[in-house]
């Protein structure tokens, strides 16, 4: 049985319990002192029934407002994350958004300058004819492939990889710390896979397919750079027919061998 959902929730109330506690407490411990010093010079019996009286009220009192309390923070904070998810992914395939996509891997550049040369790569795919699908089954339909194309390309990634949706059918796929055979797999596992993919709006058949440029670095080069080398590479792919990967190496000198399919 899974209880990560029982565990995550339990987790998330522990600050509200810890909160309400240590808030009644308080209440209690200065009430009681209040009370303390008011019966001060009573006799015992009206001493203690004072002080006691005061903190078990003020716990009363207390007790639930603060939960109250906690548990508005506690909402509040789970909002402010979810905003800050919600801003920085695309709402329909739950991609980073261009600007973080190109955000975080100028911070990788960064991280990176103090640590001498390293290599990755940058991956361009865009759907073929997309256009078409939108105009021939609808936008309904045209989201559909988005997220389908958006699972594939998720589902072929290490956990550290960047996948951003960079444009209405193109997405980034960012692979820090890869070797070029590795790179050439992911692409060529997302390329397959689309390619076997067929949606079936009402009676029809929607085939898909995918053209990728890919781009490998071992410096630490600009965002913009990456992006310019990779994304002429698609315009090759997609002047060579579509459903291709077109590959180039950015340590080369003018080199852009190909993977084709």
């Amino acid at each position: 049985m899974d209880n990560s959902g029982a565990g995550n929730a339990g987790r998330s109330w522990a600050p509200v319990a810890r909160y309400a506690l240590l808030g009644t407490a308080a209440c209690v411990a200065v009430a009681a002192g209040a009370a303390a010093i008011l019966f001060q010079g009573q006799g015992d019996q009206v001493f203690w029934r004072g002080v006691i009286g005061a903190g078990v009220v003020a716990g009363l009192v207390a007790a639930p407002l603060l939960t109250i309390v906690a548990n508005e923070r506690r909402k509040f904070g789970a909002l402010k994350s979810e905003v800050s998810r919600l801003s920085s992914t695309d709402a329909l395939t739950s991609c980073l958004n261009s600007g973080v996509f190109a955000n975080l891997i100028d911070a990788f550049r960064g991280s990176s300058a103090s640590g001498g040369r390293r290599q990755g790569a940058l991956l361009v795919v865009e759907i073929d004819d997309f256009r078409a699908i939108n105009a021939k089954f609808g936008h309904a339909w045209g989201d559909e492939v988005l997220k389908s194309v958006a699972g594939t390309i998720k589902a072929s990634v290490r956990a550290g990889d960047l996948v951003g949706r960079i444009g209405g059918e193109e997405f980034g796929i960012f692979l820090p710390g890869t070797s070029r055979e590795n790179a050439e797999r992911v692409a060529e596992r997302i390329r397959g896979t689309v390619s076997d993919t067929v949606l079936e709006p009402g009676a029809r058949q929607l085939p898909l397919s995918v053209s990728v440029g890919a781009v490998l670095f071992e410096d630490q080069v600009e965002f913009d750079d990456m992006f310019r080398h990779a994304d002429d590479r698609l315009s090759e792919a997609k002047a060579r027919g579509r459903n291709r990967i077109e590959f180039a190496d950015m340590s080369e000198d003018g080199g852009k061998p190909s993977l084709n399919a």
